[in-house]
């Protein structure tokens, strides 16, 4: 994950970037898909003699859907600036998460939920069709499409042999090529 920090006071301690971006760089361990994140560190401008500090910071996650996640706090000082800047963007991280999870675990097939209670939701048993064209796309413009989508799977037309095949995230971070063999 990229940080940038911007420092419009001037004064920012160097002990202040290094902790900034060691914390931000732990967004990663709720969400993955964190690409960048920029600190923006500026005073107030007030009319008041006491000094108040701006810590905005925007977070770029992976995806075309993928929302820019924002938040901005004030304080005496950098440090407590930052710090509530930081509470906020982790719960907005762990919410996207949480949205992102649900989605998948759901799909995209209709959902009827049941209104007694707490009843969980329920999938439609009839099956969902879905008519796709498909792209002619080499292995490496289908694994750019699929990464910058930010999907877990991608369908394509192989443009080296014709087929249709399946690109997908595995478990542990990687990417796996399905090539089916007809028999």
């Amino acid at each position: 994950m990229k940080v940038v920090i911007h420092d419009r006071t001037e004064r920012l301690p160097a002990h202040l970037r290094s902790d900034a971006e060691r914390k931000l760089e732990r967004l990663s361990r709720h969400f993955d898909r964190v690409l960048e994140a920029e600190v923006h560190f500026e005073e107030e401008s007030r009319r008041s003699r006491e000094r108040r500090v701006v810590s905005r910071i925007l977070v770029h996650a992976l995806g075309r859907k993928a929302p820019l996640l924002k938040a901005q706090e004030k304080a005496a000082d950098e440090q407590a600036a930052l710090d509530l800047a930081l509470d906020k963007i982790d719960r907005q991280v762990r919410k996207l998460k949480e949205r992102r999870r649900e989605r998948r675990i759901v799909g995209p097939a209709e959902m009827t939920v049941a209104m007694n209670g707490d009843a969980a939701p329920t999938v439609s048993s009839e099956l969902d069709t879905v008519h796709r064209h498909l792209k002619s796309e080499s292995v490496e413009q289908a694994r750019a499409r699929l990464e910058a989508e930010g999907g877990q799977f991608h369908l394509f037309l192989n443009e080296d042999s014709g087929e249709v095949n399946l690109i997908y995230w595995r478990a542990d971070g990687g990417l796996r090529v399905i090539a089916p063999v007809l028999h």
